[in-house]
């Protein structure tokens, strides 16, 4: 009797996950427990199991196709009930080079196709997480040859390469340094799932928040005192970098509880009063992309329970190992283009938020200082914050206080405040 392959509900707020590949074909034999196909829900990839072992007798749905969680994907049974006809072949599906052909000619109009030296394949923001913490660069990706549908590089493959330049490491790796000149060339590439995703996200931002803009300017120089003094021993203590981000979350947490509205949502004519503070924290990709960890009930941990967990949500974000859950409900965003070096940055609300907070670099300027021997031009390390929210329930009034609030709860840090 024939098993069959659900699409997984990987969260409480999943509803549908989009097939990335598929493992294995019609009349391949699985084991139980073995992946058989990698889906994608929102920004996080996840690899599913085989729930039985015998073979796959029928495939469903094709790459890129979008599935409601619940619905069957595919069936496992024997050998004899193998369909004469495979499902998966039903709708010929162009591999990824031809993919790119065709809309080079489309877009383009260009009359001569591009050859397969010079259209790079595609790799899942998994395999390049990976790729980027071993230092292997696309050049050297694109000499390797997958196991995936269409040769395309899974975690397996590329996890087996690394181990094998590990035992032959003192051996020149051969890699054919391709001409820097193709990537200059013109030429029209697909989004891949993930940045496809953030374009919908941003697009629906934009058409649902009326965004309004304040922006302070902050002294952080008592805070970069005390992480320069207390930093290596934060860390010797609690395994943890000490960074700016649990100070700013910090002060967040205690200026949204003083003004609320800050955390609100806003469902149809009702606004929506949470609550818990889930903080977001927008974090980058290596492969350039972006996902939004959160800090769930963020207002029940302490100092060193805000920089644990931004440090563990950033490290798996990076890794691909969040699970869906944790990239969603949040309540508020923080985003910080300052570690790039931009003085500051204006963000786009995170729906359901009502508002989002960028940060800036930490820069240190000649500031001007009232003294009781009058007026002196110190060096400060100063700082920009900026704050989107909705207009249709925030108006500027509100939000600029709630950033001098901000403002006044970041400067006021003192070494006896926080414990360490």
């Amino acid at each position: 009797m024939a098993i069959d392959v659900i699409m997984p509900k990987l969260g409480e707020s999943i509803t549908e996950g989009t097939i990335l590949e598929w493992k294995k074909n019609v009349g391949d034999k699985v084991s139980r427990d073995e992946t058989i196909l990698e889906i994608s829900t929102d920004k996080v990839d996840s690899e599913v199991p085989s729930p039985a072992s015998g073979n796959i007798i029928e495939i469903l749905y094709n790459k890129n196709d979008t599935v409601e969680v619940g619905k069957v994907i595919a069936r496992i049974g024997d050998s004899k009930e193998v369909t004469s006809i495979k499902k998966n072949e039903t709708v010929e599906v162009p591999s990824d080079v031809e993919e790119k052909k065709l809309v080079e000619e489309v877009v383009i109009q260009d009359k001569q196709a591009l050859s397969n030296e010079n259209v790079r394949k595609f790799y899942s923001p998994l395999v390049k997480s990976i790729a980027k913490r071993e230092n292997i660069n696309l050049n050297e990706l694109e000499q390797l040859s997958g196991s995936g549908h269409n040769n395309r590089i899974n975690k397996e493959d590329i996890l087996k390469y690394i181990e094998s330049k590990k035992v032959s490491h003192d051996e020149p790796a051969e890699v054919i340094t391709k001409s820097v000149v193709a990537d200059l060339e013109n030429k029209v590439e697909p989004m891949d799932h993930v940045r496809k995703m953030i374009a919908q996200h941003m697009i629906k931002s934009r058409d649902t928040s009326v965004h309004v803009y304040s922006s302070n300017e902050v002294d952080m120089t008592s805070i970069v005192n005390f992480r320069n003094k207390h930093k290596d021993s934060f860390n010797k203590k609690y395994k943890t970098s000490l960074t700016y981000t649990p100070f700013i979350t910090d002060a967040t947490i205690k200026a949204i509880n003083d003004f609320p509205l800050i955390n609100c949502s806003i469902i149809g004519d009702d606004i929506k009063h949470n609550k818990n503070i889930n903080i977001g924290i927008a974090v980058a990709l290596p492969d350039n992309n972006l996902i939004v960890p959160v800090i769930k009930k963020s207002e029940e941990l302490n100092f060193l329970g805000l920089a644990r967990s931004t440090v563990d949500l950033a490290h798996r974000a990076r890794e691909g190992k969040l699970q869906p859950d944790e990239a969603q409900g949040s309540t508020f965003t923080i985003t910080n283009p300052g570690i790039f070096g931009s003085l500051f940055g204006m963000g786009i609300i995170n729906q359901p938020n009502v508002a989002i907070l960028s940060v800036g670099a930490i820069h240190k300027r000649p500031v001007v200082k009232e003294t009781e021997f009058g007026d002196v031009i110190v060096s400060r390390s100063m700082m920009y914050l900026t704050l989107a929210y909705d207009h249709r329930i925030i108006d500027g009034a509100y939000g600029t206080r709630f950033l001098a609030k901000l403002k006044e709860l970041l400067e006021g840090y003192s070494n006896d405040e926080i414990k360490i």
